[in-house]
């Protein structure tokens, strides 16, 4: 049961799983499991990437013959920082220097094929990598045998990656990406279904009507994570207010209250 049913944490328990998640899941699971390296997530913030992750993560931590890491930022300021980072997540012991820190990473992988370890990296917000990390991303999908990938890499981030990928710098890597999948805003039907689902995992009635709902899919443009905060706010509202309901009327007043707010911090 879900104490708080219109919570933004990137929550896997909680994803609502639309038609456009279901298939970037599939492709992502096809990447891993066939062993073919490379795929991207692509979308806007608060699409749900990084519940997809999180979701991928507990899946794969669970089974055996599959050896997980998941990096949750991509705020390295240095390649030596990024694959140290990465070799902590799989408990590899850091090195002195960014050559000796990849060749210990080259022989875990290595070592986790000799004995039929599927090895899945999940980075997310990897719009923050910058040339020469996405270049070392390049270089794991070396550590391959004549048959498959040893090091399966799942990059999640918003759509700048997308276009940094674009670059005359970083055509290689763009070379070996085996799929791309894109996180579509919802429909105004599947925000209902997403709300109901919630309210039903909270074991309670969806509390906003029809028209209420419509109000703020319009202003959120159908992103789940902007959709859940309003109905977030408009639900602690009723609850303040002792309202069984809130109005059109009181919620477009509260829509205001926040672009107001958004305003005066952008001053």
């Amino acid at each position: 049961m879900l104490d708080t049913p219109f919570s933004i944490s990137p929550n896997p328990a909680t994803l609502f799983l639309t038609p456009s998640l279901k298939s970037a899941i599939h492709k992502v699971r096809y990447t891993i499991d066939k062993r073919q390296g490379l795929t991207c997530l692509l979308g806007d913030a608060g699409m749900g990437k990084s519940s997809v992750l999180r979701l991928l993560y507990g899946s794969y931590e669970s089974q055996d013959g599959v050896t997980t890491a998941f990096l949750p930022d991509a705020e390295f300021t240095t390649p030596y920082a990024f694959v140290r980072s990465i070799c902590q997540e799989f408990d590899i012991s850091p090195r002195r220097s960014l050559h000796d820190q990849k060749n210990a990473f080259k022989d875990f992988i290595v070592s986790q094929a000799e004995i039929g370890n599927n090895v899945v990296l999940l980075l997310d917000e990897a719009q923050g990598l910058d040339t020469s990390m996405l270049e070392i991303v390049r270089s794991f999908l070396n550590y391959e045998s004549n048959r498959a990938k040893l090091l399966q890499i799942v990059m999640a981030g918003q759509l700048e990656l997308r276009n940094r990928l674009k670059l005359p710098a970083n055509k290689a890597l763009k070379s070996r990406i085996i799929m791309y999948s894109l996180l579509d805003p919802l429909s105004l039907s599947e925000t209902k279904a997403m709300l109901a689902h919630r309210c039903e995992m909270s074991e309670m009635e969806v509390p906003f009507s029809d028209e209420i709902i419509a109000r703020i899919y319009d202003a959120a443009g159908g992103v789940p994570r902007e959709m859940l905060r309003l109905c977030a706010t408009a639900f602690e509202l009723m609850q303040v207010t002792e309202q069984k309901a809130i109005s059109l009327y009181t919620l477009e007043q509260m829509l205001v209250a926040e672009a107001q707010s958004l305003d005066t911090d952008s001053q």
